[in-house]
């Protein structure tokens, strides 16, 4: 049951969550991964890829880099429907026309790991967490686990209950000396055969 229960908290991950994802959760999920568990690591920093553009900042006049979300830009998809790669290996995500921009691209960075964090948690994810994301999966994981086991439980329980004639087809049972007068009210013996050698009486 331990396996039938991950194999569907698998599932509903790959076709529940996964699915439920937007364009630029998925493709930041390993590495909003990594961060969760290595920013619990004191001084702990990682490489990170992340999508930005430049733009001009009115009260100042200088350029500065925003991140690029969701709503913003159109995932270039191939036949299968899953998104296309360039030959630097990023995904080729295009900006929505009317998005302001002098420049957009793909940014690689040495960041503290609680900084990235908490950067991904809170402007990607929406605040959640990666257990929160994997809730359904989890939870669901969890459930089959538990009805599996309750149901092999009590099929195990209601085949030993069964009886043949009289006997237990499967195992034995224990009772008291009372509760064995009771339900053998009518035996007159334990059915045990007893041989005798005539040698000897000869």
């Amino acid at each position: 049951m331990l396996l039938i229960g991950g194999a569907g908290a698998y599932a509903i991950h790959k076709y529940w969550i996964a699915s439920s994802l937007t364009t630029l959760q998925r493709i930041y999920f390993k590495q909003y991964l990594k961060s969760s568990y290595r920013s619990f690591l004191p001084k702990s920093k990682s490489h990170y890829t992340t999508l930005a553009r430049v733009i001009r900042d009115p009260r100042t006049g200088r350029d500065i880099s925003v991140a690029v979300r969701d709503y913003e830009v159109e995932p270039q998809l191939d036949e299968s429907g899953r998104i296309k790669f360039d030959k630097g290996h990023y995904p080729i995500i295009l900006l929505k026309s009317g998005i302001e921009h002098k420049q957009y691209s793909w940014q690689e960075s040495i960041s503290p790991d609680a900084t990235a964090y908490q950067w991904f948690r809170d402007t990607i994810y929406e605040g959640q967490s990666i257990p929160g994301i994997w809730r359904p999966a989890w939870l669901g994981g969890v459930l089959i686990l538990f009805l599996g086991t309750t149901g092999l439980t009590t099929l195990d329980a209601f085949a030993q209950r069964r009886y043949l004639k009289g006997e237990a087809i499967r195992g034995t049972r224990q009772l008291s000396p009372k509760h064995y007068e009771q339900r053998h009210r009518k035996a007159n013996s334990y059915g045990i055969k007893v041989y005798v050698d005539r040698g000897k009486d000869d």
